[in-house]
Protein backbone atom coordinates (compact mmCIF):
# COMPACT_ATOMS: atom_id res chain seq x y z
CA UNK A 1 0.00 0.00 0.00
CA UNK A 2 1.13 3.32 -1.04
CA UNK A 3 1.71 5.95 1.21
CA UNK A 4 -0.91 8.14 -0.39
CA UNK A 5 -3.21 5.32 0.01
CA UNK A 6 -2.57 4.53 3.43
CA UNK A 7 -2.97 8.35 4.75
CA UNK A 8 -6.25 8.45 2.41
CA UNK A 9 -7.73 5.44 4.60
CA UNK A 10 -6.42 6.58 8.02
CA UNK A 11 -8.20 10.12 6.74
CA UNK A 12 -11.82 7.65 6.07
CA UNK A 13 -11.15 6.34 9.51
CA UNK A 14 -10.76 9.77 11.25
CA UNK A 15 -13.85 10.56 10.21
CA UNK A 16 -15.94 8.09 11.14
CA UNK A 17 -14.37 7.64 14.42
CA UNK A 18 -14.70 11.88 15.23
CA UNK A 19 -18.66 10.90 13.60
CA UNK A 20 -18.77 8.39 16.09
CA UNK A 21 -17.43 10.43 19.06
CA UNK A 22 -19.58 13.33 18.28
CA UNK A 23 -23.15 11.41 18.09
CA UNK A 24 -22.02 9.87 21.34
CA UNK A 25 -21.17 13.12 23.31
CA UNK A 26 -24.73 14.27 21.46
CA UNK A 27 -27.15 12.01 22.76
CA UNK A 28 -25.17 12.07 26.43
CA UNK A 29 -25.43 15.51 26.59
CA UNK A 30 -29.60 15.52 25.33
CA UNK A 31 -30.48 13.22 27.52
CA UNK A 32 -29.23 14.48 30.77
CA UNK A 33 -31.68 16.22 33.58
CA UNK A 34 -31.23 19.96 32.49
CA UNK A 35 -32.36 22.20 29.62
CA UNK A 36 -31.10 25.90 28.58
CA UNK A 37 -33.91 26.69 29.79
CA UNK A 38 -33.11 26.11 33.51
CA UNK A 39 -30.25 28.99 34.14
CA UNK A 40 -33.24 31.57 33.00
CA UNK A 41 -35.76 30.18 35.13
CA UNK A 42 -33.99 30.04 38.25
CA UNK A 43 -33.79 34.04 37.59
CA UNK A 44 -37.19 34.69 37.29
CA UNK A 45 -39.08 36.23 40.22
CA UNK A 46 -43.03 35.86 40.93
CA UNK A 47 -45.33 36.73 38.39
CA UNK A 48 -43.83 34.78 35.47
CA UNK A 49 -45.61 31.79 33.18
CA UNK A 50 -42.39 29.29 34.16
CA UNK A 51 -44.05 27.66 31.43
CA UNK A 52 -44.65 29.10 28.72
CA UNK A 53 -40.99 31.23 29.39
CA UNK A 54 -39.28 27.53 29.19
CA UNK A 55 -40.97 26.68 26.31
CA UNK A 56 -40.08 29.84 24.85
CA UNK A 57 -36.49 29.33 25.14
CA UNK A 58 -36.22 25.71 24.16
CA UNK A 59 -38.06 26.74 21.08
CA UNK A 60 -35.70 29.06 20.01
CA UNK A 61 -32.55 27.06 20.54
CA UNK A 62 -34.48 23.98 18.65
CA UNK A 63 -34.36 21.36 21.85
CA UNK A 64 -38.20 21.09 21.90
CA UNK A 65 -37.80 19.16 18.48
CA UNK A 66 -37.71 15.43 19.08
CA UNK A 67 -34.13 13.94 19.62
CA UNK A 68 -33.62 12.59 15.88
CA UNK A 69 -34.41 15.66 14.29
CA UNK A 70 -32.44 17.98 16.67
CA UNK A 71 -29.24 15.54 15.96
CA UNK A 72 -29.98 15.65 12.00
CA UNK A 73 -30.06 19.50 12.26
CA UNK A 74 -27.04 19.32 14.46
CA UNK A 75 -25.14 17.36 11.71
CA UNK A 76 -26.46 19.57 8.52
CA UNK A 77 -25.33 22.80 10.36
CA UNK A 78 -21.99 21.23 10.99
CA UNK A 79 -21.34 20.33 7.45
CA UNK A 80 -22.03 23.84 6.65
CA UNK A 81 -19.63 25.41 9.15
CA UNK A 82 -22.15 26.05 11.63
CA UNK A 83 -20.67 24.29 15.38
CA UNK A 84 -24.38 26.11 16.56
CA UNK A 85 -25.33 28.87 19.27
CA UNK A 86 -23.59 29.18 22.69
CA UNK A 87 -26.61 29.25 25.47
CA UNK A 88 -24.84 31.45 28.09
CA UNK A 89 -23.03 33.54 26.18
CA UNK A 90 -25.71 33.83 23.31
CA UNK A 91 -22.85 33.97 20.87
CA UNK A 92 -21.86 31.45 18.11
CA UNK A 93 -19.78 28.72 19.34
CA UNK A 94 -17.10 28.99 16.10
CA UNK A 95 -16.48 32.66 17.63
CA UNK A 96 -15.84 31.60 20.73
CA UNK A 97 -13.62 29.17 19.41
CA UNK A 98 -11.86 31.21 17.22
CA UNK A 99 -11.12 33.63 20.29
CA UNK A 100 -10.03 30.91 22.52
CA UNK A 101 -8.35 28.47 21.02
CA UNK A 102 -4.95 30.51 20.74
CA UNK A 103 -4.76 31.12 24.60
CA UNK A 104 -4.50 26.92 24.38
CA UNK A 105 -2.38 26.38 21.50
CA UNK A 106 0.77 28.86 22.84
CA UNK A 107 0.24 27.06 26.52
CA UNK A 108 0.74 23.74 24.86
CA UNK A 109 3.23 24.63 22.50
CA UNK A 110 5.89 26.27 24.52
CA UNK A 111 5.03 23.05 27.26
CA UNK A 112 5.58 20.61 24.61
CA UNK A 113 8.98 22.48 23.25
CA UNK A 114 10.06 22.35 26.91
CA UNK A 115 9.27 19.00 27.51
CA UNK A 116 10.43 17.55 24.17
CA UNK A 117 13.75 19.45 24.29
CA UNK A 118 14.79 18.67 28.16
CA UNK A 119 13.19 15.42 28.32
CA UNK A 120 15.19 14.10 25.36
CA UNK A 121 18.41 15.62 26.16
CA UNK A 122 18.00 14.74 29.93
CA UNK A 123 17.28 11.07 28.99
CA UNK A 124 20.41 10.79 26.46
CA UNK A 125 22.52 12.15 29.81
CA UNK A 126 20.78 9.59 32.04
CA UNK A 127 21.57 6.48 29.75
CA UNK A 128 25.41 7.59 28.99
CA UNK A 129 26.12 7.93 32.11
CA UNK A 130 24.28 4.61 33.58
CA UNK A 131 24.17 3.58 37.18
CA UNK A 132 26.40 6.77 38.31
CA UNK A 133 25.02 9.41 40.57
CA UNK A 134 24.21 11.80 37.90
CA UNK A 135 21.91 9.11 36.45
CA UNK A 136 20.61 8.11 39.91
CA UNK A 137 19.70 11.85 40.64
CA UNK A 138 17.96 12.07 37.39
CA UNK A 139 15.93 9.15 37.84
CA UNK A 140 14.84 10.30 41.49
CA UNK A 141 13.93 13.79 39.55
CA UNK A 142 12.20 12.15 36.60
CA UNK A 143 10.08 9.55 39.23
CA UNK A 144 8.96 12.77 40.92
CA UNK A 145 8.23 14.82 37.90
CA UNK A 146 5.73 11.62 36.42
CA UNK A 147 4.16 10.52 40.22
CA UNK A 148 3.30 14.68 41.24
CA UNK A 149 -0.38 15.33 39.70
CA UNK A 150 -0.18 18.48 37.56
CA UNK A 151 -3.01 20.31 39.56
CA UNK A 152 -1.43 19.77 43.02
CA UNK A 153 1.97 20.66 41.53
CA UNK A 154 0.29 24.12 39.58
CA UNK A 155 -1.08 25.31 43.27
CA UNK A 156 2.13 24.92 44.71
CA UNK A 157 3.66 27.07 42.28
CA UNK A 158 1.71 29.77 42.94
CA UNK A 159 1.63 29.59 46.44
CA UNK A 160 5.58 29.78 46.59
CA UNK A 161 6.37 31.83 43.78
CA UNK A 162 3.47 33.72 43.43
CA UNK A 163 2.28 34.42 46.85
CA UNK A 164 4.77 33.93 49.29
CA UNK A 165 8.08 35.02 47.05
CA UNK A 166 5.86 37.58 44.66
CA UNK A 167 8.19 36.61 41.56
CA UNK A 168 5.72 35.83 39.35
CA UNK A 169 1.92 37.37 38.90
CA UNK A 170 -0.74 34.67 39.16
CA UNK A 171 -3.11 36.12 36.49
CA UNK A 172 -3.09 36.58 32.56
CA UNK A 173 -3.79 39.70 30.98
CA UNK A 174 -6.06 39.05 27.79
CA UNK A 175 -5.47 42.83 26.50
CA UNK A 176 -1.85 42.49 26.14
CA UNK A 177 -0.87 40.74 22.60
CA UNK A 178 -0.11 36.71 23.60
CA UNK A 179 3.59 36.75 22.83
CA UNK A 180 4.05 39.99 24.84
CA UNK A 181 6.68 40.20 27.84
CA UNK A 182 4.32 40.26 30.04
CA UNK A 183 2.16 37.43 29.27
CA UNK A 184 5.24 35.39 28.22
CA UNK A 185 6.59 36.15 31.44
CA UNK A 186 2.91 34.87 32.91
CA UNK A 187 3.26 31.39 31.19
CA UNK A 188 6.69 30.47 33.15
CA UNK A 189 4.58 29.20 36.15
CA UNK A 190 1.81 27.43 33.68
CA UNK A 191 4.23 25.69 31.21
CA UNK A 192 6.44 24.52 34.16
CA UNK A 193 3.24 22.80 35.25
CA UNK A 194 2.28 21.06 32.20
CA UNK A 195 5.65 20.43 31.08
CA UNK A 196 7.12 19.05 34.22
CA UNK A 197 5.20 15.61 34.13
CA UNK A 198 6.00 15.01 30.45
CA UNK A 199 9.29 15.72 30.76
CA UNK A 200 9.89 13.34 33.24
CA UNK A 201 8.52 10.41 31.16
CA UNK A 202 10.29 11.45 27.92
CA UNK A 203 13.69 11.48 29.90
CA UNK A 204 12.31 7.45 31.24
CA UNK A 205 11.22 6.87 27.48
CA UNK A 206 14.55 8.02 26.24
CA UNK A 207 16.71 6.43 28.55
CA UNK A 208 15.09 2.67 28.68
CA UNK A 209 15.07 2.85 24.53
CA UNK A 210 18.73 4.17 24.35
CA UNK A 211 20.11 1.69 26.76
CA UNK A 212 17.96 -1.36 24.81
CA UNK A 213 20.01 -0.13 21.56
CA UNK A 214 23.22 0.58 23.32
CA UNK A 215 23.43 -3.65 23.36
CA UNK A 216 22.55 -4.06 19.62
CA UNK A 217 24.78 -5.53 17.49
CA UNK A 218 25.16 -2.59 14.88
CA UNK A 219 26.44 -0.64 18.01
CA UNK A 220 29.41 -2.90 19.19
CA UNK A 221 29.79 -2.49 15.24
CA UNK A 222 30.09 1.00 15.65
CA UNK A 223 32.52 0.96 18.07
CA UNK A 224 35.05 -1.58 16.70
CA UNK A 225 34.83 0.72 13.85
CA UNK A 226 36.45 3.08 16.15
CA UNK A 227 33.98 5.89 15.92
CA UNK A 228 34.09 8.15 18.85
CA UNK A 229 31.07 7.10 21.18
CA UNK A 230 29.26 10.21 20.86
CA UNK A 231 28.97 9.30 17.62
CA UNK A 232 28.01 6.54 18.28
CA UNK A 233 25.48 7.72 20.65
CA UNK A 234 24.17 9.84 17.97
CA UNK A 235 23.98 8.80 14.51
CA UNK A 236 23.41 4.97 15.63
CA UNK A 237 21.35 5.07 19.29
CA UNK A 238 19.58 8.04 19.18
CA UNK A 239 17.68 7.27 15.93
CA UNK A 240 16.62 3.92 16.57
CA UNK A 241 15.93 4.89 20.11
CA UNK A 242 13.68 7.48 18.86
CA UNK A 243 10.99 5.15 17.48
CA UNK A 244 9.14 4.39 20.87
CA UNK A 245 9.68 7.78 22.10
CA UNK A 246 7.64 9.59 18.80
CA UNK A 247 4.73 7.28 19.60
CA UNK A 248 4.73 8.70 23.25
CA UNK A 249 5.48 12.03 22.40
CA UNK A 250 2.47 11.99 19.83
CA UNK A 251 -0.37 10.41 22.53
CA UNK A 252 1.00 13.00 24.76
CA UNK A 253 -0.09 15.68 22.43
CA UNK A 254 -3.47 14.32 21.98
CA UNK A 255 -3.60 13.59 25.84
CA UNK A 256 -2.28 17.09 26.87
CA UNK A 257 -5.18 18.77 24.82
CA UNK A 258 -7.99 17.24 27.34
CA UNK A 259 -6.28 16.64 30.34
CA UNK A 260 -3.36 18.67 32.01
CA UNK A 261 -3.98 21.90 29.23
CA UNK A 262 -7.22 22.07 30.77
CA UNK A 263 -6.65 21.84 33.87
CA UNK A 264 -3.17 24.01 33.81
CA UNK A 265 -5.65 26.71 32.22
CA UNK A 266 -8.38 26.77 35.15
CA UNK A 267 -5.63 27.22 37.54
CA UNK A 268 -3.93 30.22 35.81
CA UNK A 269 -7.00 31.57 34.71
CA UNK A 270 -5.81 31.23 31.01
CA UNK A 271 -8.82 31.81 29.03
CA UNK A 272 -8.26 28.79 26.27
CA UNK A 273 -10.84 25.93 25.48
CA UNK A 274 -10.25 24.23 28.95
CA UNK A 275 -11.35 27.42 30.65
CA UNK A 276 -14.10 28.34 28.39
CA UNK A 277 -15.58 24.37 28.02
CA UNK A 278 -15.34 24.10 31.92
CA UNK A 279 -18.07 26.76 31.95
CA UNK A 280 -19.79 25.30 29.39
CA UNK A 281 -20.08 22.11 31.54
CA UNK A 282 -21.09 24.50 34.76
CA UNK A 283 -23.86 25.91 31.90
CA UNK A 284 -25.11 22.73 30.72
CA UNK A 285 -24.23 24.47 27.18
CA UNK A 286 -24.44 21.56 25.20
CA UNK A 287 -22.88 23.06 21.66
CA UNK A 288 -19.96 24.54 23.22
CA UNK A 289 -19.10 20.91 24.69
CA UNK A 290 -20.26 19.26 21.46
CA UNK A 291 -18.04 21.87 19.73
CA UNK A 292 -14.53 21.07 22.34
CA UNK A 293 -15.10 17.13 22.49
CA UNK A 294 -14.75 17.27 18.22
CA UNK A 295 -11.98 19.28 18.16
CA UNK A 296 -10.10 16.81 20.99
CA UNK A 297 -11.00 13.73 18.77
CA UNK A 298 -9.55 15.09 16.06
CA UNK A 299 -6.65 16.77 17.21
CA UNK A 300 -6.39 13.12 18.89
CA UNK A 301 -6.56 11.02 15.66
CA UNK A 302 -4.37 13.27 14.04
CA UNK A 303 -1.49 13.09 15.90
CA UNK A 304 -2.15 9.18 15.74
CA UNK A 305 -1.75 9.43 12.30
CA UNK A 306 1.37 12.28 12.39
CA UNK A 307 3.05 9.36 14.35
CA UNK A 308 2.14 6.51 11.93
CA UNK A 309 3.71 8.87 9.44
CA UNK A 310 6.96 9.64 11.11
CA UNK A 311 7.32 5.98 11.46
CA UNK A 312 8.46 5.87 7.73
CA UNK A 313 11.09 8.20 8.38
CA UNK A 314 12.91 7.20 11.04
CA UNK A 315 12.86 3.81 10.11
CA UNK A 316 12.28 2.81 6.69
CA UNK A 317 12.15 -1.25 7.60
CA UNK A 318 8.59 -0.12 8.33
CA UNK A 319 6.44 -0.44 4.99
CA UNK A 320 2.42 -0.43 5.10
CA UNK A 321 0.52 -3.26 3.82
Amino acid sequence: MSMKSYIAKRLLHTILIAWGVMTAAFFLMRIGPHSPADKYLATLGAGHNVSQVAAAIESRYGVDRPLYEQYFTYITSLLHGDWGWSFSTSMPVSDLIRTHWVYSFQLILLSSIVAILLGITIGIFSAARKNTTADHITTFFSFAGISIPNFWLGMMLILIFSVKLGWFKTYYDTGLPMFSLSNLYALILPVMTLATGMMAGYSRYVRSSMLENMNKDYVRTARAKGLPESIVLRRHVFRNALLPVVTIIMLDMSGIFFGGAYITEVIFGIPGLGWMSLKAVFSDDYSVVLAVTLIGAFVTLFFNLVADIAYTYLDPRIRYE
